[in-house]
């Protein structure tokens, strides 16, 4: 009794993987269990254009949409597969060759697909731990090249190829196969869609910005209250510089926010913030403001009891500047002669400066006082780490103002914890040193432990 089509179908269809499995693991065996015909080659043609198509799904995601331009690409190679059958069919005189070598492929390259696809979404989800996450990357060459290997491989097999020729078959069809990779790299089967996100105007740009900035400048300046006579008070000014990555505004705020609670520096400190969030609520960071908050808390403080904690984040360069920016204005950035000249005109003696910026160890030689506690995140010719607009605090202000000033009693002490934890995680993390720099005036390292009475209260 004759088997119905559709049997006769799903056997020869389950077969054929059989016969590609065992393609994969280099068996002759794989001949016996293959039916090359034409229905069961589009039936292969169409699983391995969806696997491909769910490879692309899984990598670019919804929602996006269908390109019919990358089936095209994806074409190629069953039809090079179609002519080397044919080569094969005329060389041996066997014609079943002519579709075998294209389905042997082609269900090879649905199961390696869908392996790809299974690594790429666990992938994705990061289900990998991170010593293995490293590894992927390299699988998936290796996967791409499996099939094309292995059915060149079988062929010499069995057809008795000498071993030169072998390897020779092996190599050319690798080669055509990464030549045809690299041609149609940019096509795919599925793009995920982009999505246009209009450009907000910044706020600096609204008239409300011209009228309420010096009003918010004038009155964190008015709320900066004197010092009383006879008691060392400390006096904080935070400067944010760069608008276009929010860490420096965060760090600003956190370290003003534990200066005003841990230190009682309420009612004597103030921040200076560039940033578009914070244009309509705080002053913004110019040489102009820095320099009227200077000189305020000069006039309020008692210049032979009190200190100044100035700290100032941002980017740095090479040769000094700490920028200062908020686009599309035109802000001019710090140096060190100009910072140097701004807190001598304001006459504040005893000063505190924090830099935590790339390269600001450049800062130290201009502002050495004898009254002074200069400490920056890097020395003059490096770059120091964490400036990620997704950060909470750079790598300096973390370890510094986040975990160590928590701890320790002495600005000294939490300095050198600080360099210790940064040491550690720039090593863990594979980056240069960024080695930070610590000086203290003469009369500042005998004073300091008094001043810090007051900053540590028991």
């Amino acid at each position: 009794m004759s088997r119905s089509p559709i049997r006769v179908f799903v056997r020869s269809f389950f077969d054929n993987f059989v016969a590609a499995l065992m393609m994969l693991i280099g068996l002759k065996r794989a001949f016996h269990h293959l039916h090359p015909t034409p229905v069961q080659f589009l039936t292969f043609l169409f699983g391995s254009l969806l696997t491909s198509f769910t490879f692309d799904f899984v990598s670019e995601g919804w929602p996006g949409e269908l390109q019919p331009v990358g089936f095209a690409s994806y074409l190629i190679p069953p039809f090079l597969w179609l002519v080397f059958g044919i080569f094969l069919a005329q060389r041996y005189g066997v014609w079943r060759l002519i579709l075998t070598p294209a389905i042997l492929w082609l269900a090879a390259d649905i199961m390696v697909g869908l392996l790809q696809s299974g690594i790429q979404w666990a992938g994705l989800s990061e289900w990998f731990p991170t010593s293995l996450g490293k590894w992927i990357p390299y699988v998936y060459p290796v996967l791409f090249v499996w099939p094309t290997a292995a059915l060149m491989f079988l062929f010499g097999r069995q057809l008795a190829w000498v071993w030169w020729l072998r390897i020779l078959s092996i190599i050319i069809a690798v080669a055509v196969l990464f030549g045809w990779s690299t041609l149609f790299s940019d096509q795919r089967l599925w793009y995920a869609a982009e999505v246009v996100i209009p450009e907000k105007e910044p706020h600096i740009t609204e008239e409300a910005a011209f009228y309420v900035q010096p009003l918010l400048l004038n009155r964190a300046l008015a709320q900066i209250e004197e010092g009383t006579e006879g008691q060392t008070d400390w006096y904080f000014l935070g400067v944010g510089g760069a608008a276009y990555q929010s860490v420096f505004r965060r760090e600003v705020e956190s370290v003003q926010s534990l200066f005003d609670t841990r230190f009682t520096t309420n009612g004597h400190s103030l921040v200076l913030i560039n940033d578009d969030d914070t244009t309509l609520s705080q002053p913004i960071a110019t040489r102009t403001s820095i320099s009227k908050a200077l000189e305020t808390i000069g006039q309020r403080m008692n210049k032979d009891e009190d200190v100044l904690f100035l700290f100032l984040t941002s980017h740095g360069s090479a040769d000094g500047t700490f920028e200062l920016s908020h686009q599309p204005l035109n802000i001019q950035s710090l140096t060190p002669a100009w910072l140097k000249a701004e807190l001598d005109k304001a006459e504040i003696r005893w000063r505190v400066v924090v830099i935590s910026s790339c390269f600001s160890g450049a800062y130290i030689p201009s502002l050495q006082t004898p009254s002074s506690l200069l400490i920056t995140a890097a020395e003059a010719t490096k770059t120091s780490f964490g400036c990620t607009d997704d950060a909470d605090f750079t790598y300096f202000g973390r370890a510094f103002f986040d975990e160590a000033l928590r701890q320790e009693h002495s600005l000294v002490s939490a300095f050198h914890a600080a360099k210790q934890t940064i040491a550690a995680r720039e090593k863990e993390e594979g980056f240069t040193p960024s080695q930070p720099q610590m000086f203290m005036g003469d009369e500042m390292q005998k004073s300091l432990p008094e001043f810090e009475k007051a900053l540590f209260p028991e």
